[in-house]
């Protein structure tokens, strides 16, 4: 009985974690998802942080001053060799993969779109 009183705070309590994270916007769903897919260390998170959140404020800006985006993409870019930077071989193979394969799931929702 013990046990499930326990399991069940557990996972009120990280439902709510999740929750909350949502709330917080891009950056912090990013690193989150980042943190899960690729394993990062909490150096990697804490350097990875600012960056991050440096690139959901030029998404937010490009889309309230759309004469902003191309500047922005190319910030967005650089931001991203940022974060390579600070991954390791094996991370980026597997940013690499999983970024193959959503670019593979976007061109095949836009042929089902057409």
């Amino acid at each position: 009985m013990k046990k499930l009183i326990v399991a069940v705070l557990l996972a009120a309590g990280l439902s709510g974690f999740a929750q909350e994270a949502s709330k917080k916007g891009g950056a912090e769903k990013m690193l989150l998802k980042m943190t899960t897919e690729l394993s990062l260390t909490a150096d990697q998170q804490a350097a990875i942080k600012p960056i991050v959140e440096e690139q959901a404020a030029l998404k937010k800006d490009s889309k309230e001053n759309p004469d902003h985006a191309d500047a922005n993409k190319q910030k967005g870019k650089e931001l991203s060799k940022k974060i390579k930077g600070l991954l390791t071989p094996a991370q980026l193979e597997i940013q690499k993969a999983n970024s193959e394969k959503a670019k593979a799931e976007r061109k095949s929702d836009k042929k089902e779109g057409e």
